[in-house]
């Protein structure tokens, strides 16, 4: 039965527009009960001034002349008081009597009376008789009090409100039966226009219910599976996009090393023939031999760098990181510099704070700073400064290197992580080196999530690297 109910839509409508309109009804008449006043229109305590009298009439009259007294005291009281209270007599026992003969009880107790509004209880006994009595006023259960009076007379006005209250319930059962399938449309809409944003809130177990419900797991299916689509299409788009720019680059990379790799390679086969063949100048074996001695080791050190950024550059590579005394690492190795350094007629300057630890790896991170000062060295003329200064700062440690007496286009700033990028275009091994230097320190100091800056000062060039 319950089930029907719950899964039939008019079943279930006119259930609860009949139950609304009962509710309705005894809301009305039990607000009005309630709000009205509870209350007579005369006071207890004037009927009980009267009776405090009576005991002495009743004490001059004769026993069998009682009931001729109580009957014209009780006419009295309903005329005097519009019937508002009733009078009870009481033998000695506590049985009641009847007012129209006392030696026959009423069948009443005065203990009956113990939670009614009454009067005093008064004692009292006739002239011929010891026989002790009680007498005492209650209000007559049978008498309107105003409340049911004011409701009498507020008839028509209830009739308005009933009416009302229907119509009222009319209204709301219409509004909700057709507000959850205005809803249903208007998602059917939006789903139409391909928006799967939108959602039925209707809390039903009926048709109406299973529908929107159905509406709305459909419409997080459809938006869940859209927003899927569109995130594995971009995720691809960028794969692509990555892919495309990591073969531009890979390819420049590799045209760019075959050209640096060719032109050490040209110079030494051409020395190595004019030594052979005893060409012109080339007779001085002594000379061209040291030459090419030379240029072999630019070679090997760019097969050096090239190995080393393929190692960096091989996909899933991790280096082995460990809690590393940076302070100490570029205390040697300034240490380690110090002849070139003397040679090239630099002074140093160093703050170093002690005590500065971090997670790196020894032999990548000293690569780093070989490159570094090996590029202030390369950079500065003679006479001027190197200075160092490590110090942590906001949990980070901050490490920078000035060469004083060099100067960096400020074009050429952006391009110095490059690959095989020169400030000197004219690639001059005296004034510069394989051009992958910058590029390993980057790649090095990215896999330690470390970051790198190069400007311009007014004494020279700073590195500025923050771990």
């Amino acid at each position: 039965m319950i089930k029907t109910i719950r899964s039939k839509l008019s079943v279930k409508v006119f259930l609860l527009t009949l139950l609304l309109i009962a509710v309705c009804c005894f809301t009305t008449y039990s607000f009005i009960l309630q709000a009205a006043p509870k209350n007579y229109q005369y006071d207890i305590e004037d009927a009980d001034l009267e009776l405090s009298f009576w005991p002495d009439e009743i004490s001059r009259t004769e026993k069998e002349y009682a009931y001729i007294f109580l009957e014209s005291m009780s006419d009295w009281i309903e005329e005097q008081y519009e019937n508002e209270f009733e009078l009870h007599f009481f033998q000695s026992d506590g049985q009641e009597v009847s007012l129209h003969n006392i030696n026959q009880l009423a069948g009443g107790q005065i203990t009956d009376f113990d939670k009614v509004e009454k009067t005093k209880t008064y004692t009292a006994s006739f002239a011929d008789s010891d026989s002790i009595y009680t007498l005492l006023l209650t209000r007559n259960p049978d008498k309107h009090t105003q409340t049911e009076e004011a409701i009498q007379k507020t008839l028509p006005t209830l009739c308005i409100v009933i009416l009302a209250g229907a119509i009222i319930s009319a209204i709301f059962y219409s509004w909700y039966m057709t507000a959850p399938i205005k809803k249903v449309s208007k998602l059917s809409k939006q789903m139409a226009d391909m928006d799967f944003s939108g959602f039925c809130p209707v809390g039903r177990t009926d048709e109406i219910g299973v529908l929107s419900d159905s509406l709305n797991t459909l419409s997080r299916k459809l938006a869940t599976t859209l927003s899927e689509l569109q995130e594995a299409n971009q995720k691809l788009q960028a794969d692509i996009d990555m892919e495309r720019l990591l073969e531009r680059q890979r390819a420049e990379f590799f045209s760019a090393a075959s050209h640096e790799l060719k032109t050490p390679i040209t110079i030494i086969k051409g020395q190595l023939q004019g030594m052979l063949y005893q060409v012109g100048r080339y007779k001085d074996r002594e000379t061209y031999l040291a030459g090419s001695l030379e240029v072999t080791d630019t070679l090997e050190k760019m097969v050096q760098e090239l190995l080393a950024i393929s190692r960096l550059d091989t996909p899933g590579y991790t280096c082995k990181k460990c809690n590393l005394y940076l302070s100490n690492l570029i205390n040697d190795r300034l240490t380690a510099f110090e002849d070139l350094f003397m040679q090239k007629d630099l002074t140093v300057e160093q703050s170093i704070s002690p005590e500065i630890y971090i997670l790196g790896d020894m032999q990548l991170l000293q690569k780093v700073l070989d490159n570094l000062l090996g590029n202030a060295a390369a950079y500065s003329g003679a006479g001027n400064q190197i200075i160092v200064r490590l110090w942590k700062e906001n949990e980070k440690a901050n490490l920078t290197i000035e060469n004083t007496g060099a100067h960096i286009p400020d074009e050429a700033i952006s391009k110095l992580f490059e690959p095989f990028y020169r400030v000197d275009q004219s690639r001059n091994r005296q004034t510069g080196g394989t051009g992958l230097g910058l590029y390993i320190v980057k790649t090095v100091l990215d896999l330690h999530g470390a970051e790198i800056k190069i400007a311009n000062t007014v004494q020279g060039v700073i590195v500025s690297v923050q771990f």
